[in-house]
Formats: C-alpha cells, sequence, structure tokens
C-alpha cells in the first residue's frame, strides 16, 4: 500500500481482512442468512440503498449484505483512482473507474448471490456483497453476533457464510414472535 501516496497510512499498514477473530474467538464478516424455509414469499427490496465505500484504499464495509434489486451505491473517498469490478455469477457483471474522490455508482443485482468485488486498480483491495431474496440476512460485527429480526413462525435451514472458511448451516424451529440462538462454528 506503501507504494500509493494515497494509501500510505500514519500507522501500521492494514492487513488483510480475509479472517478477523474477535478477542473473545468471534468472528467477523461472516454472512448469516435464511437457506430454506421461507416457502415461495416474494420480498420487495428496501427503499434506501446499500453503501459500499473505497475508503483509506480499502472497501468499507468488507461484507456488505444487500436484497436482490437494492440499490447499491459504491462511492470513492480516496484522492486515489480505483476501479469497482464485480465478479458474479448469476448477475451481470461490470468494471468501472472511480476517477478520485466524490465519485459515486449505482447498480443492483437481480438474482441472489455473493458477488466478489475487487479493484484491478490496488491488487489488495476485495470484499464481498452477499445478494439475498430476503430481509432476513445479516453480517457479524465486532461481537461475532448477528440478529434475524421479523421471522415468522416456522422451521428454517440457516448458513453462515464466511469467504474463507466456507458454510456452515443449523436449523431452528421458531414459534410466532418466538426467538432462536444459534452459534456457528468453521472448521478446516
Amino acid at each position: 500500500m506503501s507504494g500509493e501516496a494515497a494509501c500510505r497510512r500514519a500507522g501500521p499498514e492494514a492487513l488483510s481482512e480475509d479472517v478477523i477473530v474477535n478477542a473473545d474467538g468471534t468472528m467477523r464478516n461472516v454472512y448469516v442468512h435464511i437457506v430454506s424455509g421461507l416457502g415461495s414469499r416474494v420480498f420487495a427490496p428496501p427503499r434506501a440503498p446499500a453503501e459500499m465505500d473505497q475508503e483509506r484504499c480499502l472497501f468499507v464495509p468488507h461484507v456488505l449484505a444487500a436484497q436482490t434489486g437494492q440499490v447499491i451505491v459504491f462511492k470513492n473517498s480516496d484522492t486515489a483512482v480505483h476501479n469497482v469490478r464485480a465478479i458474479a455469477r448469476a448477475n451481470p457483471t461490470f468494471n468501472v473507474s472511480m476517477s478520485g474522490q466524490g465519485r459515486s455508482l449505482r447498480r443492483y443485482f437481480p438474482k441472489a448471490e455473493v458477488v466478489r468485488i475487487k479493484c484491478d486498480i490496488h491488487a489488495w483491495m476485495g470484499a464481498s456483497i452477499a445478494v439475498d431474496d430476503s430481509p432476513f440476512h445479516a453480517i457479524t460485527g465486532d461481537g461475532g453476533a448477528f440478529r434475524l429480526t421479523g421471522l415468522p413462525g416456522g422451521t428454517y435451514v440457516v448458513e453462515a457464510w464466511h469467504e474463507t472458511l466456507g458454510t456452515s448451516r443449523q436449523t431452528v424451529s421458531l414459534a410466532d414472535g418466538g426467538r432462536g440462538a444459534l452459534e456457528f462454528s468453521f472448521g478446516r
């Protein structure tokens, strides 16, 4: 990163965000979502856009959750030139230059999948956008916790996805208005 003047940092260099383990052993950047149990329900995308920024020569956040059809605003807060390249299987791909601070780009993905995002100019810059058909998804943060709120009563298969460690699934049954607790673990 020090080879790019706009990416130099006063403190230590940025470390890889591929695996971030919190002090208590929990993990950040795990995408948790419903794999089955919602039946044929269709959910309108949120009106508010999701956002991914290019900030201090990293994509922020590293893993973003969005719903199919939800607008995603890609921003460049750096003075450096970046690009946003979407690598997808089910969705259209794109590669757009972000020629400096203040530039933005709006896109959406019509199909559920995890889309890889890269900057071809700065090889260390990578992120993922987890696109889901339902609003019942979350990304774990500092405490490794997640919450899927508003699920109707039923039995669901819930999956936790991590970009390096793969997936883990569990089944949970909920009564209407009920709560459940799941704890996922990853092994190699």
